[in-house]
């Protein structure tokens, strides 16, 4: 994915947590709709880790540490 590209998708899924939470927090399903947050939560650190991890390899490499 592009550099750009995650801060895309991570924009799009924050609008997209944010309409469902909003709609199920307005229909009286408050479990779902947290449900909805953790789920949103779970699948963005599941993209960003592998950026965080690349970049304190970069770190190690740069400082030459470890």
């Amino acid at each position: 994915m592009q550099d750009t590209g995650i801060i895309f998708f991570l924009t799009g899924l924050a609008i997209v947590v944010t309409l469902l939470h909003t709609f199920l927090k307005q229909a009286g399903r408050d479990e779902y709709a947290y449900l909805t947050l953790v789920a949103g939560l779970a699948i963005a650190l599941l993209r960003v880790l592998p950026i965080i991890e690349e970049l304190f390899n970069g770190v190690q490499q740069v400082f030459k540490l470890y």
